[in-house]
């Protein structure tokens, strides 16, 4: 019986045909990864484009780093709003991130913003130091919050109707355009800087309010007691002339009335001068 000249092998691996030579095996896989790699070139940057522009997972989770207690929830909410409206719908969109944080910076709520960033796809971090509310500036259109830098905060009411902080009144500098902004006088500082002195003491609501209306002349603080008393502290703490004596031995005075009459005022009904070492009142 003649032998067969067909081939044993019925797996599929047998050697190429005899009439290709033998650098066509490289030159095969050569043309075909520049095949693979002319198609990355093309299909990759449009991937990347497809995901910049697919919408991010619904809803966006904004976390607000730190965030204190009694920021109102309305407030919260519009600082959500600002940054999910400003970033971009991509993960790698840093103009979008950066927009956020100006966003969160203008609401006011913020002394500094250290970032927005991703954590997620779907969920954005925002770091910084929280404004700490601490006073009312009062005039004509209401009560507005300060901070202990003297920076407008996003909140105002009517007037008697602002939390219970001490209130500022009299301040004759325009407020400030924008949250965050200060007043361009010294006198919401130096108001400011009399209530940190007195903050912790109990007797601080028997002050309805820090006058501030003759400091532009005389440069004077005036307390008002909540009995109609005119209580005069004199220059702002730290910066008493010579004939006026320190800040903590005025309040040393105040805690002293209080202590032997139940009030600051001691008992007097008009006025009560703190800067001189016998408090004089009448």
């Amino acid at each position: 019986m003649a032998k067969s000249t067909k081939s044993s092998d019925c797996t599929g691996t047998g050697s190429l045909p005899s009439f290709l030579p033998g650098w066509a095996p490289g030159a095969l896989w050569g043309i075909a990864l520049g095949t693979v790699a002319a198609g990355l070139v093309v299909w990759v940057p449009r991937l990347v484009e497809r995901t910049a522009a697919a919408p991010l997972p619904s809803p966006v989770r904004v976390v607000l780093k730190d965030e204190p207690r009694w920021l109102p929830k309305d407030e919260r909410s519009a600082i959500e709003r600002s940054v999910v409206k400003s970033i971009a719908a991509s993960p790698f969109d840093r103009d979008g991130l950066a927009a956020a944080r100006d966003a969160v910076a203008r609401s006011g709520w913020m002394t500094s913003v250290a970032q927005v960033r991703r954590s997620d796809v779907d969920e954005v971090i925002v770091e910084g130091t929280w404004a700490v509310p601490f006073a009312l500036v009062c005039d004509g259109d209401g009560e507005h919050l300060v901070d202990t830098r003297g920076r407008l905060l996003p909140r105002s009411y009517p007037a008697g109707k602002g939390p219970r902080l001490l209130r500022i009144k009299g301040v004759a500098a325009s407020r400030p355009a924008e949250f965050g902004g200060t007043w361009k006088s010294d006198e919401v500082s130096a108001a400011l800087a009399m209530i940190a002195s007195v903050i912790d003491r109990p007797w601080r609501w028997q002050i309805a309010a820090v006058d501030m209306s003759g400091w532009s002349s005389d440069g004077l603080l005036r307390l008002r007691s909540d009995r109609g008393c005119a209580i005069v502290w004199g220059c702002a703490p730290g910066k008493e002339s010579a004939a006026e004596v320190p800040a903590m031995q005025k309040v040393a005075a105040l805690q002293a009335a209080f202590d032997r009459t139940g009030h600051i005022d001691g008992g007097a009904r008009e006025a009560l001068d703190l800067r001189g070492d016998v408090i004089v009142g009448h």
